[in-house]
């Protein structure tokens, strides 16, 4: 299944005056029909764009990934990817999603970005954005099952380094930049909260390595908290360890 949704635009110059142009009528506008579009992949449908300005566009058609997910963008494919309109003119964009052999199943999101450019002999120099938010469905069971391995410290000066492992033993891409939070606990008092280092996602069957710096002054036995949140509403994945600072 794909949505398309959450059409904003951004004016990324200041307009000139609208002397000259229609009555109420900008010299830049565009628009996108429908604001909504479903399909089960692999389909197509068209969207019909129209300049509402009074003045000639050229608009480029680009595709930007959401959430990390670089190779995503590559399953949607739209044409044309340039057009030029005329003032009050339409057009037809067709909008075609495929499914690679190993997609992982759930929703994914493409960001279509509409950008106008002034047309050959335009007197404005305006850029006007628009973003459609692209979003892919691919069916089938999602699993989040993230497993926390063992936790090292090295010790330099006055820093304590910790290095955990986590590996991915699910389907799908799992975020850990913003989802993980790690904590030193002695005798069930807080004595500091670390902000871990890791790559940003992790995908399907692949590891890393949280690293954890402590440069401050408690030293000997601690508990090492740490917690990975799989997602909004979802479990959080929690391991205890005990270290020496």
């Amino acid at each position: 299944m794909l949505a398309l949704a959450g059409l904003s635009a951004l004016v990324l110059a200041p307009a000139p005056s609208a002397e000259g142009a229609g009555a109420g009528r900008p010299r830049v506008a565009l628009s996108v029909s429908p604001a909504q579009l479903s399909l089960a992949a692999p389909a197509s449908r068209r969207i019909k764009l129209r300049n509402d300005g009074a003045e000639p566009a050229v608009v480029d058609v680009s595709r930007r990934t959401v959430g990390g997910e670089t190779a995503v963008k590559t399953w949607l494919q739209i044409v044309p990817v340039r057009l030029s309109l005329r003032a009050g003119e339409s057009a037809i964009l067709t909008l075609r999603a495929r499914r690679p052999r190993r997609a992982e199943p759930g929703d994914h999101q493409v960001l279509v970005l509409l950008t106008t450019r002034p047309a050959r002999g335009g007197r404005v120099d305006v850029q006007l954005r628009l973003g459609v938010r692209v979003r892919m469905r691919v069916p089938g069971r999602i699993v989040r099952r993230l497993r926390l391995g063992g936790l090292r410290v090295h010790r330099e000066r006055g820093m304590r380094s910790m290095f955990v492992s986590v590996a991915n033993r699910g389907n799908v891409t799992l975020q850990l930049r913003g989802h993980v939070t790690t904590s030193l606990v002695r005798r069930g008092k807080q004595l500091a909260r670390l902000s871990p280092r890791a790559r940003p996602a992790l995908l399907p069957g692949t590891r890393a390595v949280l690293v954890l710096r402590y440069g401050g002054h408690v030293r000997g036995p601690v508990t090492a908290v740490v917690r990975v949140r799989l997602g909004s509403g979802l479990r959080v994945v929690e391991r205890r360890y005990r270290v020496r600072l």
